[in-house]
């Protein structure tokens, strides 16, 4: 018999109790799928070094057991600096009606919990080739999330935000998303993940962009420091339509933003870019999967990282080309800037290709502040940590100046150089 870790087996013994008072409990298609799925879990366990897309990253302080959960910190969350007309709310996973502002909604857009669909009997199944084990864990607890359906033609013309706020709590927050949007429709989606205590939060996001769609989808990933963030989104991208995100990420213990990208038809297009600053014992990793699987569409992703005292940053991106995927662009590039002899990074970026007429490229590169530079702009007047503030910032400037929202980007802006003066506050 296979010995789960310490977590995994806490899981597999707390289901029978679980799965009654879980939403659709009651209903005989959504048990089924979430024991067929805790079976899936229970023969896999977490993820653990020796599968390669984890070689990077070790899951043992998570599965071990956290440890005591402390009284709550108070919640000062950065995203109150960031204010949206329209709001959904979650609070330790479960949706805030008091907090949420929906009322405002226009026609064309539904918005609904996955708790309300799970009581309605909807199913939301896994794939028969599904191996992610975290999915399937989500799949066998997911409580609730947020269920959004775009009309065909209909344009949001204000961004909408869906915030997440946890607190300590062993129980971990298993949130499933999803989001369909129509033909030729239109969405700015800014997702925020803020939190206080210890906790484990696995939010799996399923996205699917109908012909034309676009969505231009923002996540801030600013839990606690103390916390564990394992997210997956999958995203589904057909003829002519565009997905764009742009994943910012400044908490977390260990955090790990994982993409499947699928393009499935003509003129479609994927970006994937982001930017990670991570300082203390933080450890952070970026890993993405995109797949052309039709001829002539593209994709483009750039990811920069600051790395501080004892970080880790992982960046692993694959492109995957099928092989009737002629005449496809794909293009690939990470950059981490380390700050201190204790940071670490580890980049593996991959080509798949399987076709002939393609134009693809990949790089990863790391390395210090420049001396030089460094001495230059001290040498016109400006202190040591001022100047230090002002190359990372430039060295993040490019990418979050790709952010095609200006609100957004300025918040972002903001959030990076609040990270950074702390970061010479703390060295006073």
């Amino acid at each position: 018999m296979k010995t789960l870790s310490k977590l995994a087996q806490s899981y597999v013994d707390r289901f029978e109790v679980a799965v009654g008072d879980l939403p659709g409990g009651t209903d005989r298609n959504v048990s089924t799928l979430r024991r067929s799925s805790i079976d899936k879990f229970k023969s896999s366990d977490f993820p653990n070094k020796r599968i390669e897309d984890w070689r990077f990253t070790n899951l043992a302080p998570l599965t071990k057991g956290f440890g005591p959960v402390p009284a709550n910190e108070p919640n000062n969350f950065a995203s109150k600096l960031f204010a949206c007309d329209h709001e959904i709310v979650f609070e330790d996973g479960t949706f805030s009606p008091s907090k949420s502002k929906l009322d405002k909604l226009p026609d064309g857009i539904v918005i609904s919990t996955l708790g309300e669909e799970l009581g309605k009997g909807a199913v939301f199944s896994l794939p028969e080739d599904e191996n992610r084990s975290l999915v399937a864990l989500n799949t066998a607890f997911m409580r609730d999330g947020y269920c959004i359906t775009v009309a065909d033609d209909f344009v949001l013309s204000s961004p909408l935000a869906v915030r997440f706020q946890n607190s300590s709590s062993d129980e971990g927050r298993h949130i499933r998303n999803r989001l369909i949007m129509g033909k030729n429709s239109s969405l700015t989606l800014v997702e925020i993940h803020e939190g206080a205590g210890v906790y484990f939060s696995n939010p799996v996001t399923n996205i699917s962009l109908s012909d034309g769609a676009k969505l231009d989808h923002f996540k801030y990933q600013n839990e606690s420091v103390d916390a564990y963030h394992l997210a997956v989104t999958d995203v589904d991208i057909h003829t002519n339509a565009a997905y764009s995100n742009f994943s910012f990420s400044t908490g977390g213990k260990l955090s790990r933003n994982e993409f499947l990208s699928t393009l499935l038809g003509r003129g479609s297009d994927c970006t994937l870019n982001g930017a990670y600053l991570m300082r203390g014992n933080q450890h952070c990793d970026t890993t993405t999967v995109t797949e052309h699987r039709v001829p002539e569409n593209k994709s483009q992703q750039i990811y920069k990282g600051v790395l501080d005292e004892n970080a880790h940053g992982v960046f692993q991106g694959k492109i995957h080309i099928f092989e009737d995927a002629q005449k496809v662009s794909g293009d690939q590039l990470s950059k981490a800037l380390v700050l201190s002899d204790n940071a670490q990074v580890a980049c593996k970026p991959e080509l798949e290709i399987y076709a002939d007429d393609v134009k693809c490229s990949h790089g990863a590169t790391s390395g210090e502040l420049d001396d030089m530079a460094l001495f230059y702009l001290q040498s016109r007047g400006i202190e040591q940590e001022q100047a230090r503030q002002m190359l990372i910032e430039a060295f993040l400037g490019d990418v979050l100046d790709e952010i095609n929202n200006d609100d957004v980007r300025d918040f972002l802006k903001t959030q990076a150089a609040g990270w950074l003066a702390q970061g010479n506050k703390d060295n006073e």
